[in-house]
């Protein structure tokens, strides 16, 4: 499972440690101070590191806080020191547009070189959360502070009075979608349903504002209107992992809401917050929802061995997935969690089975996938080739389909792997495996590039450490090449044999 931009640039400011030297960076009135070790390997990496992580930290307390403008500067200053990097402004593109300040997602979208990397961000993000047209920096401050005040400061109904009774921003229809936010948050939906009719109106692109009308309409008592415009969201051809969850949280939340029994109400919350993130949460609520009913007993411990199977719980979730399945052998999260146990525990001709039933009872392409991948594994490469040229031809930009389809035709690395960046940028395994690419290549400022982009994402992978070994031995530096290699096996001392295991990574081939 995808987790929405999993990088470790955004830390609590109570949580950065002390900087060895006189390194600082201001937050308010007090400076954070960073630690770096002082002989890392990569040092100059480190150093920007603890840059974009304080300057980040401060600019979004700032912005919970309800600071918006000290927040936007906060933005706007890290955005015009920090290095050239596309994955960093990719990520932070994201979150400025979530946030509604719309200018900075455009200039650090305009930074970004046009590549295949970074394409299908651009268009996801536009998509779902752009207004028609761009605001000044005034009106964007005014409703980014609106924003804030209705989702982070419990004030949507001073909030949305203020915004009704001020001119400002009156041609946006962002503006329009916030009154709609502030009403629905404060619980008066008929108003709230016809002002994001009014923003949808205005713009019928924004996905965003398709999701609070969906909301607004399953919380109205209008289930068969909310699940309409559900449908109309589903139909959004969202390329990237990180906009297609964003969807399908919706449709959980939607279910949820129009759903009429209590324990199948329980269960769609518990996907909802599984997609957000939040799997204790959905534990804690599909447990507490086994007790009220049996009727849903299948179903709830499906979906439980799916989060357990996603949090690297194996044992939980091979618990929990047998007790679904011995429930109802038709249940598809059973069978599909099933596979991959059994397909991780190497029992292809186990895993095999449950692919192919779990193919039986849905439309999505991962039993499919499944299916090729155990035939290859079996020895059965005719069958898996077969199987993974058809499947490529309909779902070319299917990010499973694509790693798997890197063991059949491992000449097309090339072009797999920086279209499976370009579908997941937090996939931290493609651009190890880039880096490795590249190495290989004797492109080694190419392989430092993608290595910036792991370090962002982990920054305690062994891989990485391994990989920049190999740069820096390139490059002649053998004091700091060491360095990383002492940190590789510091972070996991057998990483030879996990580096080249066969069937460690398909990555690494």
């Amino acid at each position: 499972m995808n987790k929405f931009i999993k990088l470790s640039l955004i830390i609590a400011i109570a949580g950065l440690s002390t900087f060895n030297s006189a390194q600082s960076v201001e937050t308010g009135s007090q400076p954070i101070m960073l630690r770096a070790e002082s002989d890392a390997a990569n040092m100059e990496m480190v150093i920007k590191d603890n840059f974009v992580k304080a300057k980040y930290a401060s600019a979004d307390n700032r912005f919970m806080q309800g600071n918006v403008k000290a927040s936007h500067d906060d933005f706007s200053d890290l955005i015009s020191k920090a290095v050239h990097d596309d994955y960093v402004f990719l990520s932070y593109g994201m979150k400025m547009a979530e946030y509604g300040f719309f200018d900075l997602s455009e200039e650090l979208i305009n930074k970004l070189d046009n590549n295949l990397y970074t394409k299908n961000y651009v268009k996801d993000i536009r998509k779902f959360y752009y207004p028609t047209g761009m605001m000044n920096t005034k009106d964007i401050i005014y409703l980014a502070d609106a924003y804030a005040g209705i989702v982070y400061n419990n004030l949507a109904i001073e909030t949305t009075s203020e915004l009704l009774n001020s001119v400002q921003a009156n041609e946006s229809d962002y503006k329009n979608y916030l009154i709609a936010l502030g009403f629905y948050k404060s619980n008066n939906l008929a108003q709230a349903l016809k002002y994001i009719n009014n923003a949808t109106m205005e713009n019928d692109v924004n996905v965003n504002y398709q999701i609070l009308k969906a909301k607004i309409l399953a919380d109205s008592d209008k289930p068969k209107q909310a699940l309409k415009v559900l449908e109309q969201i589903k139909k959004a051809d969202f390329k990237t992992v990180d906009f297609q969850n964003r969807v399908r949280a919706a449709e959980e939340y939607v279910l949820y809401k129009v759903a009429k029994d209590e324990p199948l109400k329980d269960y769609h919350l518990s996907y909802y917050y599984h997609l957000q993130d939040k799997s204790l949460l959905a534990t804690k609520v599909l447990q507490s929802a086994i007790l009220q009913s049996k009727n849903y007993t299948g179903q709830i411990f499906g979906l439980l061995g799916k989060v357990y199977y996603d949090n690297d719980e194996p044992f939980k979730a091979l618990e929990f997935s047998q007790r679904a399945y011995k429930e109802d052998s038709r249940n598809y999260l059973a069978n599909l969690t099933l596979a991959d146990i059994y397909y991780e525990d190497r029992k292809f001709e186990e895993a095999l089975k449950y692919y192919k039933s779990a193919k039986k009872l849905t439309k999505s392409t991962e039993p499919l996938v499944g299916i090729a991948k155990s035939y290859l594994a079996l020895e059965k490469d005719k069958k898996s080739k077969k199987l993974y040229t058809k499947l490529l031809k309909k779902y070319k930009d299917d990010e499973d389909l694509l790693i798997g389809a890197l063991k059949i035709f491992p000449q097309k690395a090339y072009d797999y792997m920086p279209n499976i960046a370009s579908l997941d940028i937090s996939n931290n395994e493609i651009w190890l495996a880039l880096a490795n690419k590249a190495i290989k290549d004797g492109d080694y400022k190419m392989a430092e590039t993608y290595l910036n982009n792991s370090y962002y994402i982990d920054e305690n992978n062994f891989k990485y450490y391994y990989y920049l070994s190999q740069v820096l031995r390139a490059k002649g530096d053998l004091e700091k090449s060491n360095l990383s290699l002492i940190k590789c096996s510091t972070l996991n001392a057998d990483y030879e044999a996990k580096l080249f295991k066969a069937g460690q990574s398909v990555y690494e081939k």
